[in-house]
């Protein structure tokens, strides 16, 4: 867990300017979490006290929250005590992971009051708990009884007991002698450390390990020392007050955060802050940004897999219906020849042998009677069967080419998702399939907002011969970006029969060389259903030659004019093209 005793040290430290404000507001914008408006003077810092499971943190926040109508109870209670009056200190016990803010004035009656909030950050058994000047329970975010803990309850009016000490070594008082002798103990790697020491947790000691060369269990003297070396060196940003925050990534997510360097995410980016606060702030509004692509993401391909299964097994009854509608001409044959030998036929008979007068050695074919009816009932009932079983298939014809269109848009729509980088892309794909009713309709209110964020930008490219190529990242993106940013004489591409990305080389009327329009040609079939072929087909024309499909969904489109381009997009050739990626244009360019 980041948010150990040492990081909450960080946090003390930060959290000690705050000394002598008064307590101007309070809110919770959700179930776990509060924050406090304090003023001094005519600057208001608002502190964020959060006891959620996934997130349990204390910090500074410049974010605003949209708050409930009605504040909750736990809210109203806190207004009563703490409003009005002042916070005096900021303690942390030891290096545990709590903080206990007192607060000191004077209440509605003009008597001398104290009260204390302490905030436990202990992951899941995390808690925000008031307390009076007794030490007293007023109220918790979370209230439990022994049911839960056995250790303690915590109900208003019951005494506050601290979470159970945890018996551990005060990183701060060991010596080198001491550090070795641990060592002596019983070195059992990471866990070991975390378990040994205070206000460690397992990311801080991973980076002890990792600065003093322990990457493995064995242990000789000079790791030992580098390792304590490495501890006093994270130890004297405590001392030294000289924090440097940082948040480190992984791609778009947020993987870590301290109040110091994380060396042992060499390779990877790294964001430093003014202060502990900002780079807790920032991690948990990237993780949870990130955290909602990751559902939004999840939700929409196991629609799109749902939709697409429906869709197979309906295309599946559709040819199935289609080969039974084979059977179309054996009955109408059956008819016609029960007619041509109607002399020969009488009632009774269950079936009959008969001549096929279109076949030229005359074959026999046997055909089923029912002898409850007369030949030439037997007729017309064949004939009845003919017509059903042709207009079956004229029916599944009709709707098996719909539920063919129906896979295309939705294999498109997959492909899509998978070029989607970043929440708006993803957003105007959720978009695009409520508006082809996939998705119920939003919340008026919240459905303009949407629409107002979910705008994207194509991927955009810069050829060797310096032409802008675009490149759309979803079907809406594709027709805006045809039908709306592309000029009549720019050129249009697109793979050949699958579903893909709508590419535009920006030709401002100049004629495009055959390197830009390989180049384009490599992009179209990279960002398409072929980005595994070896040989991709490229349709392209000019943007004029391309038109809407009536009808369709979005990205369907019609075009002529064409010519084909072989690609491979899989760059598994003898000579595959190196292309730069999305290159960053300018605000003029753009």
């Amino acid at each position: 867990m980041a948010f150990d005793g040492l990081f909450l040290a960080a946090i003390r430290e930060e959290l000690g300017g705050l000394k002598n404000s008064k307590v101007d507001r309070i809110f919770q914008p959700e179930k776990e979490t509060v924050v406090l408006h304090l003023r001094k003077g005519r600057e208001v810092q608002k502190l964020l006290l959060s006891s959620l499971p996934h997130g349990p943190r204390v910090h500074l926040t410049r974010e605003n929250f949209l708050n409930p109508p009605t504040p909750p109870l736990f809210c109203q209670v806190l207004r009563k005590h703490l409003e009005g009056i002042s916070l005096l200190e900021v303690e942390q016990p030891e290096l545990e992971r709590v903080l206990v803010f007192i607060f000191g004035g004077y209440d509605g009656l003009g008597q001398k009051t104290v009260k204390k909030l302490v905030a436990e950050i202990m992951g899941k058994h995390s808690n925000i708990i008031l307390l009076d000047s007794r030490g007293i329970i007023v109220d918790a975010a979370r209230r439990y009884t022994h049911e839960v803990s056995r250790h303690r309850e915590v109900l208003p009016g019951k005494p506050y007991v601290p979470p159970p000490p945890q018996d551990k070594e005060d990183p701060r008082l060991l010596t080198p002698e001491k550090w070795r002798a641990l060592f002596q103990e019983g070195w059992r790697g990471e866990k070991w450390l975390v378990e040994r020491l205070a206000g460690i947790g397992p990311q801080t000691a991973r980076e002890i390990l990792f600065r003093g060369g322990l990457h493995s269990l064995e242990v000789t003297e000079e790791n030992i020392m580098a390792s304590y070396g490495a501890l006093q060196e994270i130890l004297s940003s405590l001392y030294t007050h000289s924090w440097k925050p940082v948040v480190v990534w992984e791609g778009e997510k947020p993987l870590a955060f301290a109040a110091f360097d994380l060396k042992q995410f060499s390779g990877l980016k790294k964001e430093f802050f003014a202060s502990p606060s900002q780079a807790c702030e920032a991690f948990y509004r990237a993780q949870r940004l990130w955290q909602k692509k990751e559902n939004l993401k999840a939700h929409l391909e196991g629609l799109l897999l749902k939709e697409l299964q429906r869709c197979r097994k309906k295309e599946a009854l559709h040819k199935e219906t289609l080969e039974e509608g084979g059977r179309a001409e054996k009955y109408r044959l059956a008819g016609e020849l029960i007619l041509a030998h109607l002399p020969q036929l009488a009632k009774g008979m269950a079936s009959a042998s008969l001549t096929d007068l279109y076949h030229p050695q005359g074959r026999k074919v046997d055909i089923k009677l029912d002898p409850s009816l007369s030949p030439a009932e037997n007729a017309q009932a064949y004939f009845r069967l003919y017509q059903k079983a042709k207009s079956a298939v004229a029916w599944a014809q009709k709707q098996l080419r719909a539920v063919e269109e129906e896979i295309s848009y939705l294999e498109s729509v997959q492909q899509s998702l998978d070029m989607a980088q970043t929440l708006e892309d993803l957003e105007e794909i959720r978009e695009e399939l409520q508006q082809s009713g996939y998705l119920p309709p939003e919340d008026k209110a919240v459905g303009r907002k949407e629409r107002r964020m979910a705008t994207s930008r194509p991927l955009e490219f810069i050829s060797p011969d310096g032409f802008k190529i675009l490149v759309g990242k979803n079907n809406r993106q594709n027709e805006r970006l045809t039908f709306k940013i592309a000029a009549p004489e720019d050129l249009w591409l697109h793979v050949k029969d699958l579903p893909g990305s709508h590419v535009i080389i920006r030709s401002e009327g100049k004629e495009v060389p055959p390197s830009t329009l390989e180049m384009a040609a490599y992009l179209a079939a990279k960002y398409s259903r072929a980005s595994l072929s070896s040989k991709a087909p490229v349709d392209y024309t000019k943007v004029k030659y391309v038109r809407k499909l009536p009808g369709g969904k979005p990205g369907m489109v019609l075009y002529e004019g064409h010519r084909t381009l072989y690609v491979d997009p899989t760059g598994t050739s003898a000579s595959p093209p190196v292309y730069p990626g999305p290159q960053p244009l300018d605000q003029e360019q753009r």
